[in-house]
């Protein structure tokens, strides 16, 4: 058995270098703007974001009904969060988005059925002045843009190595006189291993369902048919568009130091313990992960978080969009063109700089690690234009 899982994690390993090497020039720059629903690709949780999103292996908890699922697992009672983001601060429009999450580990007399999340995803852009053809200056009023999703989440531990999760989405984009509904699932696993459980391997396949389309009067007009006289309210059938379709792949490892009544044991006598990395005094955990998008650039990211005994953590990470060669035209001695790559940018023309923060703050309402906590949860994303984007979170766990 131990060779399985041996086997399993070379395997993964060597897949994500295969993935990561064959596409650092490839990208789906041809695809892009070609899906909807693209707010699926924006994460909500503060505590993710403060790390690039490299935690596809590690995040647990309730934010990870983002980042992968399978995390959920690690819910031991009750979960509720609120987070808020404003998003691109500085810009014209106010765009905030609010998510709530709640989720319930579900056991009966020693018993584990697994954990059941609910989360509520909210993004609106302020009120938007409407203009016309014959007015481009507006004073036609106002319009409020609002981009949603409902999410119900279920996750269970198989054993003490495997866990996986599965979520459903129902999407829905509206204005005052046009709509689009549709749905959306989302699979992932995490694998763990190591005699402290400090090395973990996830996977998470997002965002599969079926195209959208606009529905609403905004796709009517009044007009004329050929050959009749009366004007009559006719209907602009709407294209559709897919769903912005996702492979994540992550792996972790957490460097765990422990102190007080542990400062003077061996490792073996640790080991024996069953000690894992909320046992530890000090914590550093090392994240990277790799994303292929459908229909956007991939994104490479690696992050890195310090933890102390549990009760603060600070967190930073550095996310890759694109790399871009600049290539010059040589001549050889016979006059032959040739292409040199003289140079790479990083995040040329992408719309996040790459560097993020982020840290937590925990107030234990009970003694114990399994006692009720408050967590409060900061993040700062770096943009290349405006002045960022800012993520605040409260965490309940009860």
């Amino acid at each position: 058995m131990k060779n399985i899982f041996k086997s399993l994690i070379i395997c993964t390993v060597l897949a994500l270098l295969t993935i990561g090497t064959t596409n650092v020039w490839a990208g789906n720059r041809d695809r892009s703007g070609q899906s909807g629903a693209s707010h699926l690709l924006i994460d909500p949780w503060a505590r993710s974001n403060g790390m690039a999103n490299a935690g596809i292996a590690e995040i647990r908890g309730l934010e990870s009904m983002y980042s992968n699922v399978a995390g959920l697992t690690y819910v031991k009672k009750t979960e509720i969060s609120f987070n808020r983001t404003q998003y691109l601060v500085g810009s014209q429009a106010g765009v905030n988005i609010n998510s709530i999450g709640f989720a319930q580990h579900l056991g009966r007399k020693g018993k584990d059925f697994g954990v059941l999340g609910v989360s509520f995803y909210s993004m609106g852009f302020g009120n938007i002045e409407i203009t016309s053809v014959a007015q481009p200056e507006g004073g036609l009023g106002t319009f409020s843009p609002n981009l949603m999703y409902i999410g119900l989440h279920y996750a269970k531990s198989f054993n003490n190595f495997i866990k996986g999760g599965i979520s459903i989405k129902v999407i829905n984009e509206s204005i005052s006189d046009l709509h689009a509904t549709g749905f959306a699932l989302d699979a992932g696993v995490q694998y763990t291993a190591g005699k402290f459980e400090n090395f973990k391997i996830g996977v998470t396949l997002k965002n599969i369902g079926l195209p959208m389309s606009y529905k609403g009067d905004g796709m009517t007009f009044l007009g004329r048919i050929a050959g009749t006289s009366v004007d009559q309210t006719l209907a602009v059938r709407s294209a559709e568009y897919e769903m912005p379709a996702l492979l994540a792949i992550g792996v972790s490892y957490d460097f765990l130091f422990f102190g007080g009544e542990y400062a003077s044991m061996s490792k073996e006598d640790l080991e024996a313990e069953g000690l894992t990395r909320d046992d530890a005094k000090h914590r550093i955990t090392l994240a990277g992960s790799f994303t292929a998008n459908s229909y956007s650039r991939d994104i490479f990211a690696l992050g890195l978080e310090y933890g102390f005994m549990n009760y603060f953590m600070v967190r930073a990470g550095y996310a890759l969009e694109n790399v871009t060669g600049q290539k010059e035209t040589e001549y050889d001695a016979l006059g032959n063109e040739q292409q040199k790559l003289t140079a790479i940018l990083f995040n040329s023309d992408s719309f996040f700089a790459g560097p993020s923060l982020g840290a937590t703050c925990v107030i234990p309402l009970k003694k114990g690690n399994t006692g009720s906590r408050i967590y409060i949860d900061y993040a700062y994303r770096f943009t290349n234009q405006w002045k960022g984007n800012h993520y605040i979170g409260l965490k309940f766990t009860l």
